[in-house]
């Protein structure tokens, strides 16, 4: 492991008075991949005279800056990501820009990691979390050109409006600023509140304390609510992670520790699986393939509030995939690619139906069998992403179409943006020792009958925690919560929309998993899918002459 930036200060209290005047007092409450993008692109995009003018104070309960819970180096390195290691650049900012090679995560792994310096590696989540907390020490030394900086490790309880300022309230005091952006991701990693509320079942992150063999010990029969990347993530904590390992050779076999437990039932409403990443195995088609599809769906953008996702998108995603299968010398019509997705959708599945999927998928992933009509959607959908992100944001989509669109995305979750290809053979193998059972609602499995749970579903985006600032904001209707996705309004700079004020120049700034649904696609390191953020900095100089002026 590299060395970490180990930033756990004990900050002194800043004097928050007299805000305003020549100095502004900008709070980011947040520090995770997204907090870090937005001081990153202070450092960036401010003219030196207005970032000497500029006193930062970073509130960030979490002990590694810039990686936040979710990349947290201290957890295992079983636990891996989901996005391929190429796709990792902290510096780039958008689809045109270059960054050197060095800075990327492969270039960094190269220094740390050198076996893993490759594309289409999956990397441990720990091992990303060490990259993204040196990238916060870069940034961190170019903020030295800043009035002040300071970090505050304590929990932010409540943000509220006071005439022209805001103050951001914890356990041990409330200080007062002029702009307060909010970045809290997943609020701390939690489970969610819409189930399990008697607190049976433990959550699975942080894995090191929650699954420990303390709580979970060998040979204690386990049922596990859920089957997405979580579910997973606890599997493999529980297997691989207690000293158990997976053979390399062509046959699945698992090799057990002893540790484990005797067996880990998964149990989810749909029975659905996640399918395989595509590795390089895969014959890739030119990026020019995948012009003349982003070409029809780049002017939706401009039908705010009158899009109708099955005909404008959801069409154009289905013959992107069925020419993607006729390139690979395949005759599929977009009709057959639709009529695959209504029979993937529509039903239950059985255990076998579930293995045979991820069978397939995997397969298909490492290039033994030849692409399908489900490896041929997830391409497309991954492929058309920044275009249907641009053309939904905002409000896009009319009114009737958003129940169809979130129908739609949570089933490609399961098909495009599934686990890696070695964690689904690892899964496969285990349920071959007999460790890893599948089951859906249609099979008479009772939870009553384990010794324990785990909760693997995490909180939702439109879950605040109920002692954090977001959950504060709503209360007091300083923010505005869109009717129909129930995710928090603000415009193209990230500024909130608020509705109970008409103050509509208010200085709050809300990035991330709380806009979900209003800004599509949050959960990314990708800084090129949203603009908001470089669009905010941008905006600062002007908003700081503003309040100069206004005082």
């Amino acid at each position: 492991m590299s060395n970490l930036l180990d930033i756990h200060r004990t900050s002194k209290r800043l004097d928050h008075s007299g805000v305003g005047g020549d100095l502004t007092r900008l709070a980011v409450i947040g520090c995770g991949p997204r907090g870090l993008q937005c001081l990153d692109a202070v450092c960036r995009n401010l003219p030196e005279d207005m970032l000497a003018r500029l006193d930062i104070t970073v509130y960030e309960p979490c002990k590694t800056l810039g990686a936040g819970c979710v990349y947290d180096p201290q957890q295992p390195h079983v636990l891996r990501m989901n996005f391929a290691s190429q796709n990792i650049d902290f510096w780039k900012t958008d689809a045109d820009s270059t960054t050197l090679a060095s800075t990327s995560l492969i270039g960094w792994l190269r220094d740390h990691y050198p076996k893993l310096a490759a594309d289409d590696q999956y990397v441990p989540r720990a091992i990303v979390g060490e990259y993204l907390n040196e990238c916060y020490a870069s940034v961190e030394r170019k903020l030295g050109g800043a009035k002040s900086y300071e970090v505050v490790n304590e929990q932010v309880g409540g943000v509220q409006r006071l005439n022209s300022c805001w103050e951001v309230t914890t356990e041990i005091g409330a200080n007062r600023y002029d702009l307060v952006v909010v970045t809290t991701g997943h609020e701390g990693f939690r489970r969610s509140e819409s189930l399990n509320r008697n607190g049976a079942a433990r959550f699975v992150f942080p894995v090191q304390t929650n699954l420990s063999e303390k709580n979970f010990p060998p040979k204690s029969r386990v049922f596990v609510r859920g089957f997405g990347l979580t579910a997973i993530d606890a599997v493999l904590a529980m297997t691989e992670g207690r000293g158990g390992s997976f053979s390399n050779s062509p046959s699945r076999t698992y090799q057990p520790s002893g540790r484990e437990p005797a067996k880990l039932v998964l149990h989810s409403r749909s029975g659905r699986p996640m399918l395989a990443k595509p590795t390089a195995a895969i014959e890739q088609v030119s990026d020019h393939f995948w012009n003349k599809f982003r070409v029809r769906l780049a002017p939706l953008d401009r039908l705010s509030g009158s899009i109708n996702f099955q005909s404008d998108i959801w069409s154009v995603v289905h013959q992107a995939a069925a020419e993607l299968l006729s390139h690979s010398g395949d005759s599929v019509s977009a009709r057959d690619v639709a009529q695959w997705y209504r029979g993937w959708a529509r039903y239950r599945m059985s255990l076998t139906e579930a293995l045979d999927a991820m069978q397939q998928s995997f397969l298909v992933s490492i290039g033994e069998r030849p692409r399908d009509i489900a490896s041929a959607l997830g391409e497309a959908w991954r492929k058309l992403y920044p275009e249907i992100v641009a053309a939904i944001s905002y409000g896009g989509l009319s009114k009737s179409q958003w129940p169809r669109f979130l129908s739609v995305a949570s089933e490609m979750e399961r098909i495009a943006f599934g686990p890696p290809s070695q964690s689904v053979r690892q899964v496969l193998s285990l349920v071959d020792a007999g460790i890893v059972v599948l089951t859906n609602q249609d099979e008479d499995v009772a939870a009553s009958q384990f010794d324990l749970h785990i909760d693997a579903v995490i909180a939702a985006p439109h879950q605040p925690s109920s002692n954090g600032p977001l959950a504060s904001l709503i209360s007091q209707g300083l923010v505005e919560l869109d009717d129909t996705t129930g995710a928090v309004k603000v415009d193209a700079t990230g500024e909130a929309i608020q509705s109970r004020t008409n103050n509509a120049n208010s200085g709050l700034y809300i990035f991330g998993r709380a806009t979900e649904g209003w800004v599509v696609g949050n959960d990314t390191l990708s800084r090129t899918l949203h603009d908001h953020i470089e669009q905010w900095s941008h905006s600062l100089a002007t908003r700081m002459v503003k309040l100069s002026r206004n005082e």
